[in-house]
């Protein structure tokens, strides 16, 4: 066998991931859940002055050390990955081993399957009810697994699971069984609808709590992301992780960002007034869609092609649920207010054409 076919063999059942397609005009694009009003002005400072310090090797001590403080947490249970895509590669390095059984939802967010598949992992996906976890279904399926991954909100769908319904999951899910929460959209949730996490973590030591710096905080460009577990777990992740593998502007911009809770907050209040006022407007035209604790709205379009289409018109892109394992169905990111004011209008021309 060649090495050529053995890369081609190994990667078969590999479902690539495709990022959002980019507009025209950067403005129209609503396709890749981005931040509208993209990072602070001290944020910006911050990596520009990191330029002086590229020769450099990056130290994220002060960057854990300062996360520890923001997350209520020891330094020895946080480890920085290049983007919160990165823990996913190594969660499934250290706990998914050729064959194991891994639980997923259907739709599921397309990494978390590149990974388990890439390692060998048998996928075993779960069905999305009303576009929301079934957590008694997936804790039934963990039985015999190695690995549950847990985005919530869930992407693309929105739906975040309740607190409540998640303590009861994590009660029913083996000690053995890794859960990974996948928190990326934590902040544009409703305040009660944010669970606990290090109580959870306190009480479900294979709990795994993924955040990232790419949303609320603006830095998808730069790819900063981390993980909170035990310590024996952030252990093993340490040990396998690559050095270095956040970059000095990288660690400067997230720095500065988690100095800047006024700006975030802002922005979050901004995509949150924005997304309930899309919501609104959906319902008053009769689309059907999946009410969203995110910084997107998943719609489901009478035809999706013409919309598509009358959105380019207008130099606006959104994502294509077949992209996402979601078929018939739109993801459309909150934009700023001009763009949604856009939005809404092709959105209502659209319904009324039928």
């Amino acid at each position: 066998m060649t090495v050529q076919q053995i890369a081609t063999g190994r990667v078969a059942s590999v479902r690539r991931y495709s990022g959002g397609r980019e507009a025209r005009r950067a403005a129209g694009k609503l396709s890749s859940n981005e931040s509208p009003l993209g990072a602070s002005p001290r944020v910006r400072a911050a990596i520009a002055g990191a330029a002086a310090h590229a020769h450099r090797y990056a130290g994220a001590g002060e960057l854990r050390e300062l996360l520890g403080e923001s997350e209520g947490v020891g330094t020895e249970q946080l480890v920085l990955t290049s983007g919160s895509d990165e823990l996913c590669y190594l969660l499934a390095a250290v706990f998914v081993a050729p064959g194991a059984r891994v639980v997923l939802s259907d739709p599921c967010y397309r990494i978390d399957e590149l990974v388990t598949r890439v390692q060998g992992g048998e996928a075993v996906n779960v069905a999305l009810r009303d576009g929301a976890h079934d957590l008694p279904a997936m804790a039934a399926a963990a039985e015999r697994a190695a690995v549950v991954w847990l985005p919530s909100p869930h992407n693309p769908t929105g739906s975040a699971v309740d607190p409540d319904a998640l303590a009861r999951f994590l009660a029913d899910v083996p000690p053995s069984c890794l859960v990974v929460l996948d928190e990326a959209y934590r902040h544009y949730v409703d305040a009660d609808r944010r669970p606990g996490a290090r109580a959870l973590m306190a009480e479900h030591p294979n709990l795994v709590v993924q955040r990232t710096f790419s949303k609320a905080y603006a830095l998808a460009g730069l790819r900063v992301g981390y993980g909170i577990g035990h310590p024996d777990v952030i252990a093993a992740l340490d040990a396998i992780r690559p050095p270095f593998n956040v970059n000095v502007a990288a660690l400067a911009g997230a720095r500065a960002a988690l100095a800047d809770v006024a700006w975030r907050d802002y922005a979050v209040e901004l995509v949150v007034r924005e997304r309930r006022r899309l919501e609104s407007a959906l319902a008053a035209l009769g689309y059907e869609f999946h009410p969203s604790q995110a910084n997107f709205v998943a719609v489901r379009p009478p035809r999706r092609a013409a919309l598509h289409d009358a959105l380019a018109g207008e130099g606006l892109v959104v994502r294509d649920g077949a992209d996402l394992g979601h078929d018939g169905w739109v993801r459309i990111s909150i934009g700023a207010p001009p763009q949604m004011a856009v939005l809404r209008g092709v959105l209502t021309r659209h319904m009324e054409r039928g």
